[in-house]
C-alpha cells in the first residue's frame, strides 16, 4: 500500500504551488519528477485554465451547453474569441476562422475526438455535442438536484463521456451562484476515470492495474481513510472530485518513479508569481 507516497505527492504538489505563487525561484522541489513533469494542482480550482474560466467564462446564468463547450475547447485564447457568442453554430464558425488563420483551437490537456465519426472536430463539438445538450435541456430540464444526478444527465448525451461530464460538473459546482454550489454531495461525489483507477491500483497493488470501476467507491473510501491523516494540515480540505484528480496525477508520478516511463506533458518552470501554478 502506497499511502505514504500518495500523501507525499499531495503535500509536495501543494508545496510547489505555494513556493511558485510566492515568487520563489525554481526548482520548487527536490524531487526531479516534479521539476520535469507537468502535474495538475491538488485543488482543480488552482489550475491556470480553470482560474481563467472561472473569471471569464463560467457564470451561474450560463446554460449547460456553454459549460460543456468550455471544457471541450479548454483553451483560453479560443474561448476569449467566442465568449460573446450566444449560439453553438456561431462559436463554431468563429473558431473555424481562427483555425484557418493558423491559430490553436483546442487544449492539449484533454483528448477530444469525434468518437470514430468521419467529421470535422469543430462540427462534432458544436453541432453534435453542444447542440444536443442544448436540445436536451429543452425536453428534460436540468434540475441540479445533486452532482451525481447532473453527471448522469450530462453523460446520457451522445458524445459526452463520463470524464468530460465530470469536468463540467466540477465547473458548475465551483461557479458562484450556481445551484450545484450547494449540492448535498459537493464534497463526497466523484466519477471514476481511467487515471484515478490507475492511481488506486498503484496505491493498493503497487502497479497500474487491479482496481476496477465496480470496486471504485470501496477502494476510494479505504484510500482516503489511510491517506487523509498523512496530509499536511496546511493543505486545505480536498473534495472527492479533487482527490480523484490527485489519484490520476499520482499515477503519472508512479509511472515515472517505478516504471521509468514517460509522460506526454513535460514541465518547463517559469519563474513568475503570476504564472500558472
Amino acid at each position: 500500500m502506497l499511502a505514504n507516497e500518495l500523501a507525499y505527492w499531495i503535500n509536495e504538489r501543494y508545496s510547489v504551488k505555494l513556493l511558485k505563487g510566492a515568487g520563489a525561484p525554481p526548482p520548487w522541489s527536490k524531487d526531479t519528477i516534479f521539476n520535469t513533469v507537468r502535474f495538475c494542482n491538488v485543488h482543480r480550482e488552482d489550475d491556470r485554465v480553470t482560474r481563467w474560466m472561472r473569471t471569464h467564462w463560467n457564470r451561474a446564468d450560463r446554460p449547460a451547453w456553454h459549460y460543456v463547450v468550455g471544457r471541450l475547447v479548454n483553451w483560453p485564447d479560443s474561448l476569449a474569441e467566442i465568449i460573446s457568442c450566444t449560439q453553438p453554430w456561431v462559436m463554431r464558425d468563429v473558431l473555424k476562422r481562427r483555425r484557418d488563420g493558423g491559430g490553436k483551437v483546442f487544449t492539449s490537456a484533454y483528448t477530444v475526438s469525434t468518437c470514430g465519426r468521419p467529421m470535422d472536430k469543430l462540427d462534432y463539438v458544436f453541432d453534435h455535442v453542444a447542440l444536443r445538450v442544448q436540445a436536451a435541456t429543452r425536453t428534460t430540464p436540468l434540475n441540479y438536484v445533486s452532482l451525481e444526478d447532473t453527471h448522469f444527465w450530462l453523460s446520457s448525451v451522445d458524445g459526452l463521456g463520463s470524464f468530460l461530464a465530470a469536468q463540467v460538473v466540477a465547473d458548475m459546482k465551483n461557479t458562484p451562484g450556481h445551484p450545484l454550489q450547494t449540492a448535498p454531495d459537493w464534497w463526497t461525489w466523484s466519477a471514476p476515470g481511467p487515471g484515478s483507477l490507475r492511481g488506486l491500483s498503484w496505491f493498493f497493488f503497487e502497479q497500474p492495474t487491479g482496481v476496477t470501476t465496480k470496486d471504485y467507491w470501496m477502494r476510494l473510501d479505504d484510500c482516503r481513510e489511510h491517506t487523509d491523516p498523512l496530509i499536511h494540515p496546511s493543505v486545505p480540505r480536498i473534495s472527492n472530485q479533487d482527490f480523484q484528480n490527485c489519484l490520476c496525477e499520482f499515477s503519472k508520478w508512479c509511472k515515472v518513479k517505478y516504471l521509468h516511463g514517460h509522460v506526454r506533458n513535460k514541465y518547463v518552470p517559469i519563474h513568475s508569481a503570476s504564472a500558472g501554478v
